[in-house]
């Protein structure tokens, strides 16, 4: 009884350390299995919608753990950095703050904000024919064609673009832009600078303006030597002018054939000079030429 009695505890405390061992092969297959833990870092981000010219404030922002290796360029780990700057650029809930989409530190609120330094907003007038049916609108892309007398030639005119990729800044007094719905506008604020607000007034006054609506992915400039109102109706006409008979044509073109096929050769020999003419390749005739 007492052999039968060891005998089973040994069974016991041996299906207990067989568990045992079970139980911690298990789990360090579980941590195994599991990814490493990754580094964060704080990242200053909106804690609600932060439209183009709002100054922040405190209660606007908040911190997220962001993973380290994924954190934005740009973007700042201290509230202090980013309160009291101004919007360049709309920024939604949960979006890092970014250093490209804020004004100058310094930048007062509102719209004169948006400028960057160096550069000028000017605003022209138009109407919905020269505004693109209304579909010009904030943060999209115009170039700028004037319509003005001809200085070459007195009664002509002459169209011609002034200016390429050009960023709209406002339309009337609209700067945010929420929808792409047309909109029925009298006047589109631009982004230029010095020179191009120069060339824009001068346009303004002795011409016509027309915007022309371009891809905002499409930043490519191509020379425009702009066209004339003579060459426009020259053209055309040339393009209306009946084409010649076809009696008359093949006349003209037998001509051309008689003179392609007919070679005349001068020959100098010693103190002779003389002409030879062949044609299709055989000689025709010849003439003798007085020194």
């Amino acid at each position: 009884m007492l052999k039968m009695k060891s005998i089973i505890v040994i069974a016991i405390l041996c299906s207990g350390l067989a568990t045992l061992g079970m139980f911690r092969y298990v789990q360090g297959q579980k941590k195994s299995k599991q990814p490493p833990k990754q580094s964060t870092q704080e990242v200053v981000t909106a804690k609600i919608f932060l439209p183009v010219g709002k100054k922040i404030e405190p209660s606007d922002i908040q911190l997220h753990e962001w993973p380290q290796h994924i954190a934005p360029s740009g973007s700042f780990c201290d509230m202090s950095e980013v309160v009291g700057r101004v919007v360049r650029a709309d920024a939604y809930a949960g979006e890092a703050i970014l250093e490209d989409k804020l004004a100058p530190k310094g930048s007062e609120g509102g719209f004169s904000s948006v400028i960057p330094p160096g550069m000028r907003a000017l605003t022209v007038s138009v109407n919905n024919y020269s505004g693109v049916g209304g579909f010009v609108l904030p943060n999209t892309r115009v170039d700028v064609l004037v319509t003005v007398p001809s200085p070459y030639r007195k009664g002509d005119s002459i169209t011609k673009i002034i200016l390429e990729d050009i960023k709209v800044l406002a339309v009337d007094q609209i700067y945010e832009r929420e929808k792409d719905d047309p909109v029925k506008v009298q006047t589109v604020t631009l982004l230029v600078s010095p020179k191009q607000a120069e060339q824009l007034v001068l346009a303004s006054t002795e011409g016509k303006l027309q915007l022309s609506l371009r891809n905002t992915a499409d930043r490519s400039t191509k020379l425009a030597y702009g066209v004339k109102l003579n060459e426009l109706i020259t053209r055309r006409q040339a393009y209306a002018a009946k084409p010649r008979s076809a009696s008359a044509s093949s006349v003209e073109n037998t001509k051309q054939k008689a003179v392609q096929n007919k070679q005349i050769i001068e020959v100098i020999r010693s103190d002779q000079r003389m002409e030879v003419v062949f044609e299709n390749g055989e000689r025709k005739a010849s003439k003798q030429l007085t020194q």
